[in-house]
C-alpha cells in the first residue's frame, strides 16, 4: 500500500483483497486454494530434525486414517490439536459440545525467513518465546524483521455433520481433530473465521484484518436478530435464557454474541476516565477515537456489502460460499510507528472475532482494553521496559519446542538479510 493519504476504506479494500487472492484457486492443483499450500505452523515447529520443505505437507501422528472424505471428495488437509483460543487460553466450544480447532500458517517469505534464520530452535528463538532464554535477541538483533512481504494466516474450524457440510453455507474440508493427544478422528471441518496478517515496506508493524463466517454470532445489542444467511447460530442459542454470554464454563456450550460490532468500541464499553492525557499504553482520546471509529465502521459496512454483491454476481469466477464471510475488524498503525502504542493505531481498534477471541472481546487481564489484534501482538518484552525486535510481534513462537541452536551465541549467517531494518 502507499505510504501517504490512506483512507480506511484503503485498507479494508487491500484486506478484502488479500483474502479474496487467498481463496483463488493454486497454480497447477485447481483441488487447493491458494492458502491451502501455504506452511502450518507444525510443519515448521518440530520437536527434532528440520521442517517440512516448502511445498510438501508436514506429517502429522494422524496419518494412517487420512482417506477421502465421502462428502467433498478431497482427502484431508486441514489437521488441528490447538483448541485454546489466544488471550484467554480456554477454548470454545459449539451448541454440538464439539470444541472448535485452530490452525496457523505462513507464506513462503515468511517461511524463508523463520527457517534461515532457525527461529524454530529454542536457543535461537531466544526471548520471542515467552519464558525462554537463549540468545539475548532484544540487545544483539533489535531490528530483526519479517520480510515486507511476509504473511500469517490463522483459521478456525468448526465440526460439521452431513447436513451443515452440504448445506453450501461454509467452506468446508476434510480435516483430522486430536485432542490433547487422544485418539485423530476424520471430520468434515467449516471454515468460522479467518486471521491475516500482512507486512508491507510502509507498515512495519504489519496490518491485521479479521473476518467471520456472517451466522457466526449476533451483535450483544441485538441477539434477537435472526442470523443473515437463515438457519441458526454458529455460536448462540436463543432458546437459552439463562446463559451467560461470552464466559467460559468448562464443558458447556458457549454463549457468544459481539461486544463491539465491527471493532467499534464506541457501540459498546468505552473505558471509564481515560481522555487525551492518557498514558499512551491505554485507550486514545475519546472524541478523536469516535470520529476515527466512526469512519472504519461506514467503511466495513460499506465493502462488506460491494463485495459480498460481486461474489455473488460472479460465480463462474469465485465460489458464492465466500459471500457468507464478512470483514469484522481491520487495524494498522500510522507512521511505521514501533512500536504499535495505542495512539498510534487505526481502524477498528477493538476488533475481535468471535471465534478466536470470544471471551476477551472487552479486554484481559494484563492487557489495554478494550481488546484488539495490538493489545496482545506489541512486541512487550520480558519486562515493561524492553521491547522484543519487530518479529515479535509474532506470536508464532509460543510453538518452539526444539531445544538447541545457536551454540555460538549468534543468529546463521543465512539471517543477516533479516536484521537491519524493520
Amino acid at each position: 500500500m502507499p505510504g501517504n493519504q490512506q483512507t480506511a476504506c484503503n485498507f479494508e479494500q487491500f484486506m478484502w483483497q488479500s483474502m479474496l487472492a487467498l481463496v483463488q484457486p493454486a497454480s497447477g492443483d485447481p483441488t487447493r486454494l491458494q492458502f491451502e499450500t501455504w506452511m502450518p505452523s507444525y510443519g515448521i515447529f518440530i520437536k527434532d530434525g528440520t521442517p517440512t520443505p516448502w511445498g510438501q505437507e508436514p506429517p502429522t501422528s494422524c496419518g494412517s486414517i487420512q482417506k477421502a472424505s465421502a462428502t467433498t471428495g478431497k482427502t484431508p488437509r486441514v489437521y488441528s490439536d490447538i483448541t485454546k483460543q489466544a488471550g484467554s487460553e480456554q477454548p470454545l466450544i459449539d451448541l454440538k459440545g464439539e470444541f472448535v480447532y485452530y490452525g496457523m500458517s505462513v507464506n513462503q517469505s515468511e517461511y524463508t525467513m523463520l527457517t534461515a534464520c532457525q527461529l524454530y530452535k529454542a536457543n535461537c528463538a531466544g526471548p520471542l518465546k515467552p519464558g525462554n532464554k537463549g540468545i539475548d535477541l532484544i540487545s544483539k538483533y533489535p531490528n530483526l524483521s519479517l520480510p515486507d512481504t511476509a504473511v500469517e494466516l490463522k483459521t478456525s474450524w468448526m465440526v460439521l455433520d452431513d447436513a451443515g457440510a452440504a448445506s453450501g453455507l461454509f467452506y468446508v474440508v476434510p480435516g483430522i481433530i486430536q485432542y490433547k493427544g487422544g485418539p485423530c478422528r476424520q471430520v468434515n471441518l467449516g471454515l468460522t473465521g479467518m486471521h491475516i496478517v500482512s507486512k508491507t515496506p510502509n507498515f512495519p508493524a504489519m496490518i491485521w484484518a479479521t473476518f467471520e463466517h456472517r451466522n457466526n454470532a449476533p451483535d450483544c445489542s441485538n441477539t434477537s436478530a435472526p442470523p443473515p444467511l437463515g438457519g441458526s447460530w454458529n455460536f448462540y442459542n436463543p432458546k437459552c435464557t439463562t446463559c451467560t454470554t461470552n464466559t467460559y464454563q468448562p464443558g458447556t456450550p458457549a454463549q457468544v454474541c459481539r461486544m463491539h460490532p465491527d471493532g467499534d468500541s464506541a457501540t459498546g464499553t468505552f473505558p471509564g476516565g481515560d481522555d487525551c492525557t492518557a498514558d499512551p499504553n491505554q485507550f486514545a482520546c475519546q472524541d478523536n477515537t469516535r470520529k476515527l471509529l466512526a469512519e472504519s465502521t461506514a467503511a466495513i459496512n460499506a465493502i462488506n456489502s460491494s463485495v459480498q454483491a460481486l461474489i455473488q454476481a460472479n460465480p463462474t469466477r469465485i465460489n458464492k460460499v465466500w459471500a457468507n464471510y464478512e470483514l469484522v475488524g481491520n487495524v494498522w498503525t500510522v507512521g511505521k510507528t514501533l512500536p504499535p502504542y495505542l495512539q498510534a493505531q487505526a481502524g477498528s481498534l477493538s476488533a475481535a472475532n468471535t471465534s478466536m477471541e470470544t471471551f476477551v472481546q472487552n479486554g484481559v487481564a494484563g492487557v489495554n482494553n478494550t481488546y484488539s489484534c495490538l493489545s496482545c501482538h506489541n512486541m512487550q518484552g520480558p519486562t515493561n521496559s524492553q521491547y522484543l525486535p519487530p518479529v515479535g510481534l509474532s506470536h508464532l513462537f509460543d510453538s518452539v519446542q526444539m531445544p538447541g541452536g545457536c551454540s555460538d551465541g549468534s543468529l546463521p549467517a543465512t539471517c543477516n538479510a533479516y536484521l537491519n531494518s524493520p
